[in-house]
């Protein structure tokens, strides 16, 4: 999901401070998240008081942060272009990029996981995944390698199972230009630039719709068969783990690329002392939803766990991405640009990727530890393997795909006040 890095905006300088270590943290989150989950066994796993209730079940957030990045960074260009009149992206150059950006290293990765390894998911039948090699199955290895699998109970979840959020990308990335266009046509018809700005908010309400819909569809009209729980092999789940019902978890990163742009072009002024409202406005949102939960009085399939979420996810977000940059960087700016974090965020893709094949191998093998103290260790092992495994692929596979994009053209200096970073 992890595939939102280095997203093709005209005219870009140079990076946003930080924004490399937000893909750190999304990542790294989504690897402790796994690595406590499915790392041991359900009675031995670790017991860590407040921390098992509170912080360690929601870690899973960091897939949605990597949405609502996404929507921000790749949203920009085509705000831009709703609101300067600068030139529409190339939707050529644009899908070439974004193929270069996420098929090399997930082909490269799912090769040696699917083939080389017995460390790919196969779904026996519709209630049993078993760690193997796809090439047994070969519908099921192209399934994979087109992102497809995610469309029927069959496919679900096999091959590497965080790549089902991949496919949400993919899909996300093929709409993207065509609600830019949307964009644009709104904003022809607004008389002033403020009105244009707000033109850009026509996609993402539009995808907030898609997004509610696909959930009411999946919890209302096609519920939940009565399996054990965390079974994934019914119709249900293959809707709510679809672009049709996590369409809106882009929403509110589509939203902050709007504000973005609208500070670009002088239409929009922060408040002072901004991001400590961002702060308290997510704490919010975040502390009683964390309560209700662990009381069970709602579930993370609910909307009022994910859309609350997402909006706080991208609230922290604004505190990267937004800060005065003629100002001094904050602490939480710098500390997100520094060089260890920086680097994860670099090979944060392949992190994604490796980290759930790596540690359901070493639980097969019986390689990984109980309790508190053993879930340190299985996190140092994994963070180990998996964090070499990704170096390679990121030096090997995707810095070399990464040259070979179509490099966006600098823009007339008339056209923005200053460049979109991304």
């Amino acid at each position: 999901m992890p595939a939102s890095h280095h997203p093709d905006t005209p005219g870009r300088a140079a990076p946003i401070p930080g924004v490399e270590g937000v893909r750190a943290v999304a990542a790294v989150s989504v690897l402790i998240f796994h690595c406590w989950q499915y790392g041991t066994d359900g009675p031995t796993r670790a017991d860590l008081g407040l921390v098992n209730r509170f912080v360690l079940p929601h870690l899973s957030l960091g897939v949605t942060l990597f949405f609502s990045l996404s929507g921000f960074l790749l949203y920009q260009p085509f705000v831009a272009a709703a609101v300067s009149g600068s030139p529409f992206p190339k939707v050529g150059s644009y899908f070439r990029n974004r193929a270069l950006r996420i098929l090399p290293a997930y082909w490269v990765i799912l090769l040696a996981v699917g083939v080389l390894l017995p460390a790919a998911l196969v779904r026996q039948s519709r209630d049993q995944l078993v760690l193997g090699r796809l090439v047994e199955n070969p519908w099921l290895a192209v399934r994979n390698a087109t992102l497809t699998q995610g469309y029927s109970p069959t496919g679900l979840l096999s091959g590497i199972a965080p790549a089902w959020s991949l496919a949400v990308e993919v899909v996300f990335y093929l709409a993207l230009p065509l609600l830019g266009l949307l964009a644009v046509v709104a904003a022809r018809r607004a008389a002033t630039p403020t009105r244009r700005l707000l033109a850009g908010l026509v996609p993402a309400g539009l995808l907030l719709v898609v997004g509610l819909s696909g959930r009411a569809v999946a919890r209302f009209l096609i519920p939940a068969e009565g399996m054990a729980p965390g079974w994934d092999g019914d119709w249900h789940s293959v809707i709510v783990r679809s672009f049709w019902a996590k369409a809106d978890l882009f929403t509110f990163g589509m939203a902050l690329a709007v504000v973005y742009v609208g500070l670009q072009q002088g239409l929009v002024r922060l408040p002072d002392r901004w991001p400590l409202v961002a702060v308290a406005y997510a704490a919010v949102l975040v502390v009683p939803i964390l309560l209700l939960v662990d009381r069970g009085l709602i579930d993370k399939s609910m909307y009022a766990y994910q859309l609350p979420t997402s909006l706080a996810c991208t609230l922290l977000l604004t505190m990267v991405v937004l800060p005065d940059r003629a100002a001094s960087p904050s602490l939480l700016v710098g500390l997100l640009a520094s060089r260890p974090l920086v680097a994860v965020g670099l090979a944060s893709y392949s992190l994604f990727l490796w980290h759930d094949p790596v540690q359901r191998l070493l639980h097969e093998g019986g390689l990984t530890m109980d309790g508190s103290g053993g879930l340190v260790v299985n996190l140092a092992v994994l963070g180990l393997l998996s964090g070499l495994l990704s170096a390679l692929t990121y030096r090997y596979v995707e810095r070399p795909a990464l040259r070979r994009k179509t490099r966006p053209q600098p823009q007339p200096a008339h056209q923005t006040s200053q460049p979109l970073a991304s």
